[in-house]
């Protein structure tokens, strides 16, 4: 699902990654570590199509990342506890993005049923800026998993999730056996979670 071939990353002089492939298939849950500065995020941003490759391939689905049906494959989550409108409520991000992506006839459907899975009804109605981290992190985890996708990137999600919030995420991730994921985390229940290990080194 998720694929790189000699893919590399600069910034100016600084090569973050370079000749790296990457396969992903489907059902695979693949943790990414390394040190500050490593270029994990860089990565997500790369295989998400957010930020261009110097050289080399991304392909999401088979398609070129960031390009329309990659982005329609993919569900993405960068910043858990940003990246939403924060005079909209919950329900009301999670309805912007489902109309983006959804039919309007199941948009609210889906809406509905990532809210009962994320047990985010409690909080639904209230504008996200009035939320607390916790909060938000759990609106825009469920947001990236509106669409059904076929692969998933998240960074960082449980930063902000409390125990059970995180249990809710797993979870959700165990209902979606087929789904290729690709996760950066500190957290050892990720690492527990995950069946493969990507190392970044950090580059002098």
């Amino acid at each position: 699902m998720l694929h790189l071939r000699r893919a590399s990353r600069s910034f100016g002089r600084r090569e973050v990654f370079s000749g790296l492939d990457l396969d992903v298939p489907a059902g695979t849950r693949l943790l990414v570590t390394g040190g500050n500065g490593s270029g994990k995020t860089t990565l997500l941003r790369c295989l998400a199509g957010t930020l261009a490759l110097t050289s080399g391939t991304a392909l999401v689905d088979g398609h070129p990342a960031g390009s329309p049906a990659a982005r329609r494959a993919l569900g993405l989550c960068l910043n858990p506890e940003q990246g939403l409108y924060g005079r909209l409520s919950g329900r009301d991000n999670l309805l912007l993005a489902a109309r983006l992506r959804l039919p309007r006839a199941t948009a609210r459907r889906a809406v509905v049923s990532i809210e009962d899975e994320f047990e985010i009804g409690p909080f639904a109605r209230v504008p996200v800026q009035r939320c607390s981290a916790g909060m938000r992190a759990r609106v825009t985890v469920a947001r990236s998993l509106l669409a059904e996708p076929t692969a998933l990137v998240l960074d960082e999600p449980g930063r902000s999730l409390d125990e059970r919030a995180r249990s809710l995420l797993w979870a959700a991730l165990d209902r979606r056996p087929h789904l290729a994921c690709v996760v950066v985390s500190h957290q050892s229940e990720d690492r527990n979670r995950c069946g493969r290990t990507l190392t970044l080194p950090v580059r002098r």
